[in-house]
């Protein structure tokens, strides 16, 4: 056999195994669809209905196509292995810039990567906050004047979309709140990153939030700011985990490539009752971990989750309540230890879990509520999805 037949014999059986392979995945997208993609975290994309409008846009044949990727055989485990060959790649490639000079920044999948390891969002400009941020501090104005009765704190978390770190220059979110809201110098704070080192030695690596170091330095400037005496760590730093993969390593889908050990400092608090979504629950497995009767961890598992509503009660005293982001996880039974009753609600599920949407003036009379505390990084001021109504 001549080498030119061979050739044709090899491509006209790739031909037909890319046909079997087509065929098989239309026959399972038509007989027995799976549901939900697992290694995507997604429902898996179905057969779309037939429609000369789909037709003729090209709607259809995308549908189609999606359907396939999803539906063929092993089509799922091809995509995993590519994205972790590709992320190999790459990792291989940024790892060698950043082991010849630590300092040297280095852009990965959108993402800026510092000494190697260190995961960090690209910076915000003026121009993608202004407008949203004007219309969060003209809204925070009129809800904090409506209630000259009700003590209100405000506590900004700065972190890597804040400051340029290879020029210093920041973006100004803080000072602007500070020039815009009716609230004396003595009722705000913030959490301040100037630098690298900043970033560095108070947020993970892997995960957008807190480390152990951060957290517990925003909890003490978050309870000065409220009056309170923070509470000082049984001891010192105990290590949950060697191989913690946050957030970030998640939308890399990079696993295996980025871990870093995951610390927490002890504390003994008080004993309280927790209402979750309006049902009696707990908040976050920290005693667990420390135990060592749990074993999955995260930043949500570990601190607690993002719910529509969290009380904790603690019996008399002042009632406060937290309105914020996924960053006072890791302080709100702490700060909540120094009150009566804290209420934490996250804006962006409240109405979901307790079936009604959230209206501050109204949960203030119900509640008694004394204080609030507005606790976020720069999502929690611009967000249309943290727009509060009284």
């Amino acid at each position: 056999m001549t080498k030119k037949r061979i050739c044709a014999v090899l491509n006209a059986a790739m031909i037909l195994g890319v046909v079997l392979f087509l065929l098989l995945g239309l026959a399972r997208a038509i007989l027995r669809p799976k549901a939900v993609n697992d290694y995507e975290n997604r429902t898996a994309n179905q057969l779309p209905v037939f429609t000369l409008s789909g037709w003729l846009d090209g709607s259809f044949q995308q549908g189609v196509e999606d359907a396939l990727g999803d539906q063929a055989p092993f089509s799922v485990t091809m995509k995993k292995y590519y994205n972790d060959m590709d992320n190999s790649i790459k990792y291989k490639a940024f790892t060698m810039v950043s082991e010849a000079d630590p300092a040297q920044m280095v852009i990965y999948e959108g993402f800026r990567i510092y000494g190697g390891d260190h995961i960090a969002f690209a910076p915000q400009t003026w121009e993608e906050v202004e407008q949203p941020l004007q219309t969060r501090a003209q809204e925070l104005s009129s809800v904090i004047s409506a209630h000259p009765e009700t003590d209100f704190h405000l506590y900004y978390i700065e972190h890597e979309t804040d400051v340029v770190f290879e020029t210093g220059e920041k973006l100004g979110i803080y000072e602007y709140l500070q020039e815009n809201l009716p609230l004396s110098t003595d009722k705000m704070g913030c959490f301040e990153v100037n630098d690298l080192s900043d970033f560095h030695s108070r947020f993970y690596r892997t995960d957008h939030h807190w480390n152990w170091e951060g957290s517990y330095l925003g909890y003490q400037e978050a309870a000065k700011l409220l009056g309170v005496e923070p509470l000082v760590p049984t001891g010192e730093p105990v290590l949950m985990s060697s191989s913690f993969s946050g957030s970030k390593v998640q939308l890399l889908g990079s696993d295996n490539l980025f871990v870093e050990p995951f610390y927490a400092y002890p504390f003994s608090t008080p004993d309280m009752t927790v209402t979750v979504n309006g049902e009696p629950g707990t908040y976050g497995l920290q005693k667990e971990f420390f135990a060592g009767t749990a074993s999955y961890l995260t930043y949500g598992s570990f601190y607690g989750g993002d719910f529509g509503e969290v009380i904790f009660d603690n019996g008399e005293g002042e009632n406060l309540l937290i309105l914020g982001e996924s960053y006072d996880n890791a302080i709100v039974q702490l700060l909540a230890s120094h009150f009566g009753r804290t209420h934490s609600v996250d804006l962006r599920h409240y109405e979901t879990a307790m079936g009604q949407p959230f209206h501050l003036a109204r949960y203030i009379e119900e509640n008694d509520i004394d204080r609030v505390l507005l606790i976020g990084s720069n999502g929690f001021f611009t967000n249309e999805a943290f727009a509060l109504e009284d």
